[in-house]
C-alpha cells in the first residue's frame, strides 16, 4: 500500500509538468526526437551532441510512447523513472524499517526541490539515479538472501544495474564513491562472509558496463579538481545554489529563463527554518551514529552511502570549474537523494512502540518544506496554489507557428538552439528547425534545410541574447546580399521567409 501511496504521489507532484508538456526545452525535446530515430546519429549508444550520456532515456521514452501515445508521454516517461526510483528507495529503506517509516523517508524524495524536481521530469537524467537505486536494492535483497545462488544473482543484477546507471549519464560518478563504501559495509557485516557476491556484483558492473566501453565514454579526471576553484565557486555555493537545491531560496521562472528571486516569507520562511534545521540535524546525527559501535550494519552501510554522496558532490562543487551558474544545483541534488540513506541510523534507533509519532515529527515538516519549495518551483506553471497551463505549455505557440510556415510552404527553418529541438519534437518533424547557435545535435536537420525549396529563419523574443532574438539585423544582411525575403508575424514569433 505505501509503495502505492508513494507512487501517486510522485505522479501527482508532477501534474503542472504533464499540464504544460509543452513548454519543454530544446535538452529535453532531444531526447524524444532521439527516440523516433533510435540507431542513427554519428554515436548510435550517445545521446545526440554528449559524449557523457547513454541513450537509456530515449530508449524509456519510445517505450512509453508506444504503450502511453500522450502528448505528455516524454514526460510521463521521464517521471516513471523517478517513481521507480522512489520505489526502490522505499524497497531499501523497508529491509531494515517499518513500512511506514521508510515511505515517510522515500517522501522526502517524491516530492523535493526545483533542482531535483526539474531533473525528474526532464527525460535526460532521472533514469541514471534509477538504476542507481535499483542497484542498491538489489544488493540490499542479495544481502538478505539466504540461498547462495540467490544471494549471487541478485548482485550480479544490482552490479549490472549500476554500471547500465553510469553508462546513462557519467554523473553518476560521483555517487560511485558512496556505493564502493556501501558494499564494503555490505562484505564487513559480522553475519557472513559476502565475498562470492561482492565478485558477482564486480561482474555485473562490468557487464553493465559494456555499453560505456562501446560508446568510447571518457570520465572526469581528478585532475579537474584544483584549490583555485574555490574562490570562484564558494559564493555561488553557499549563496545561490545550496540555498537553491534545499529550497530555503527559490529562483522560479516564468519563461525559462529568467529566474527571479522569491522572498520567504510568513508562514513558508518558518516552515522552511523548522524543516531544514530537521534536514542537517537529523544528518549529522546519522552520520555520527553510523560510527557509532552499536548501530546495525544494514543501517550503517546504508548512511556510509549517503555521507559519501554528500562529501563527494561538495568536493566536486567546490573544487571543480564546472558550476557557473545558479542552474548548476543540479550538481548538488546527491544532496537530496543521499539524505534518507543517510539518517537511516537515526531511524533505526527509535523505539518501534512510539516510533511513529517521532518520526512524523522528524519527516513530515522536511516533507512539507520540500513540498511547498518545489510546487512554488513550478513558477508560471502554478497559479495561487493550483496547476496552471500556459498558452506555451500546451503548444498553442508552436501550433500557430506551424500552421503559418505550412501555409508558405516551408519545409525547414532555422532558430535558436532554445528553440529549434523543441518546435521540431511538437511538430513531430513535420517542418523540422536546425539550431543556428549552439550544438548542431542532429546533423540531417542542417541538411534539410540546406536542401529544402522553402526555407525560414524564425525569431523569438524568449531567449536574452540570442542571434535570432529580433529579425531587424538579419534583414538588413539579407538586403545587402541580395537575398528576396518576406517577414511575417506568427503569435510570439517574428519569421522571414527566404525566396
Amino acid at each position: 500500500m505505501w509503495g502505492v501511496l508513494l507512487v501517486l504521489l510522485t505522479f501527482l507532484f508532477r501534474l503542472p509538468a504533464f499540464l504544460n508538456f509543452g513548454a519543454l526545452d530544446s535538452d529535453i525535446a532531444v531526447v524524444g526526437l532521439q527516440s523516433w530515430h533510435l540507431g542513427e546519429g554519428p554515436s548510435p549508444l550517445l545521446l545526440w551532441g554528449t559524449t557523457y550520456q547513454g541513450v537509456t532515456a530515449p530508449v524509456m521514452a519510445r517505450l512509453v510512447e508506444l504503450l502511453l501515445p500522450l502528448r505528455a508521454s516524454l514526460a510521463v516517461s521521464s517521471v516513471l523513472g523517478h517513481a521507480l526510483l522512489v520505489l526502490c528507495l522505499y524497497g531499501v529503506l523497508r529491509q531494515r524499517l517499518p513500512s511506514m517509516w521508510a515511505a515517510l523517508a522515500a517522501a522526502c524524495v517524491a516530492v523535493c526541490p526545483e533542482p531535483l524536481n526539474f531533473l525528474s521530469y526532464s527525460a535526460f537524467r532521472i533514469w541514471a539515479f534509477t538504476l542507481l537505486f535499483a542497484g542498491l536494492y538489489l544488493a540490499e535483497r542479495s544481502a538478505r538472501a539466504g540461498a547462495p545462488a540467490r544471494r549471487l544473482l541478485l548482485a550480479v543484477l544490482a552490479g549490472a544495474a549500476v554500471g547500465l546507471g553510469y553508462y546513462t549519464d557519467l554523473f553518476v560518478l560521483q555517487l560511485l564513491p558512496g556505493v564502493v563504501l556501501y558494499l564494503l559495509g555490505w562484505v564487513w557485516e559480522p553475519r557472513a562472509s559476502r565475498w562470492l557476491a561482492l565478485g558477482g556484483t564486480l561482474v555485473g558492473f562490468g557487464l553493465g558496463s559494456i555499453p560505456r566501453w562501446l560508446a568510447r565514454m571518457e570520465a572526469p579526471q581528478l585532475s579537474e579538481l584544483s584549490w583555485s576553484n574555490l574562490k570562484h565557486n564558494w559564493p555561488l555555493f553557499w549563496s545561490k545554489c545550496l540555498p537553491y537545491v534545499t529550497g530555503t531560496k527559490l529562483f522560479a521562472t516564468t519563461t525559462g529563463f529568467d529566474r527571479p528571486e522569491q522572498v520567504l516569507e510568513g508562514a513558508w520562511l518558518v516552515l522552511a527554518v523548522v524543516g531544514m534545521g530537521l534536514f542537517v540535524g537529523m544528518a549529522v546525527a546519522g552520520g555520527l551514529l553510523s560510527l557509532a559501535p552499536g548501530t546495525e550494519w544494514s543501517a550503517r552501510r546504508l548512511a556510509w552511502c549517503g555521507a559519501a554522496w554528500v562529501g563527494v558532490t561538495l568536493v566536486g562543487f567546490l573544487f571543480t570549474r564546472r558550476p557557473q551558474d545558479v542552474m548548476s544545483a543540479r550538481y548538488l541534488v546527491p544532496l537530496l537523494l543521499g539524505f534518507p540513506l543517510l539518517v537511516s541510523p537515526v531511524l533505526a534507533r527509535l523505539p518501534r512502540i512510539q516510533g511513529t509519532v517521532w518520526v512524523s515529527v522528524l519527516l513530515l515538516p522536511v516533507i512539507a518544506h520540500f513540498g511547498v519549495a518545489g510546487w512554488r518551483g513550478y513558477g508560471g506553471w502554478v497559479d495561487h496554489g493550483l496547476p496552471r497551463i500556459t498558452p506555451e505549455g500546451n503548444g498553442d505557440d508552436a501550433r500557430t507557428l506551424l500552421s503559418a510556415l505550412q501555409q508558405q510552404g516551408v519545409e525547414a527553418a532555422v532558430a535558436d538552439y532554445w528553440v529549434a529541438y523543441r518546435l521540431t519534437y511538437l511538430w513531430k518533424e513535420q517542418v523540422t528547425v536546425a539550431p543556428g547557435t549552439g550544438v548542431n545535435r542532429y546533423p540531417p536537420y542542417p541538411r534539410r534545410f540546406a536542401s529544402a525549396r522553402r526555407r525560414a529563419l524564425l525569431f523569438s523574443a524568449i531567449v536574452p541574447g540570442s542571434r535570432y532574438l529580433v529579425p531587424g539585423p538579419w534583414e538588413v544582411r539579407l538586403r545587402r546580399e541580395g537575398q528576396p525575403h518576406e517577414r511575417l508575424t506568427a503569435g510570439p514569433y517574428e519569421v522571414l521567409l527566404l525566396k
